[in-house]
């Protein structure tokens, strides 16, 4: 779908006669993260379910590395482009990640288009946080190794020289 000339890939689920959620995933993660399963459930209990692949990501347009050619605020009109594109008035925004970012500049700077907010696993940035220190770790539920030997795993990916 071109979005703000730029091509966007971009799933639907359900009818879009009904109240539509707009899922929106964080940094190097596809539409795809948001599970086929969660997307037919959430459409079979009346909803318009979108799913999206950021700039950089999966099938979108990418940019070379290093040099991405977009800021923030693309990424959040690109969100409005496409509940644009469908003819979606507003919806219920989920923002997963990095993305909490984008959902919350769109509530913000958008609210018109906003029915709800939803974050997941994402932060707010404030300096009053508590920092991934060891000792944070170790009061934390993260204590078992397995558990973070899967997420260091999981996250090995992000730490390579590959685009």
């Amino acid at each position: 779908m071109l979005v703000n000339g730029v091509e966007l890939c971009v799933e639907t689920f359900g009818s879009a006669d009904d109240p539509a959620v707009l899922l929106i995933h964080g940094a190097c993660a596809s539409m795809l993260w948001w599970e086929t399963e969660l997307c037919v459930s959430l459409a079979a209990r009346g909803r318009f379910v979108i799913r999206y692949d950021n700039r950089d990501t999966g099938l979108s347009v990418s940019y070379p590395p290093g040099s991405p050619g977009y800021a923030l605020s693309d990424l959040v009109l690109d969100a409005v482009g496409i509940l644009d594109a469908l003819g979606v008035q507003r919806a219920h925004v989920v923002g997963r990640s990095m993305s909490g970012a984008i959902a919350l500049a769109l509530g913000v700077e958008h609210a018109a288009r906003v029915a709800s907010l939803t974050f997941l696993a994402t932060t707010t940035g404030d300096p009053g946080l508590p920092e991934m220190t060891p000792e944070f770790l170790e009061a934390s539920s993260l204590q078992a190794s397995s558990d973070v030997e899967n997420i260091v795993s999981a996250l090995r990916a992000y730490a390579g020289a590959s685009p």
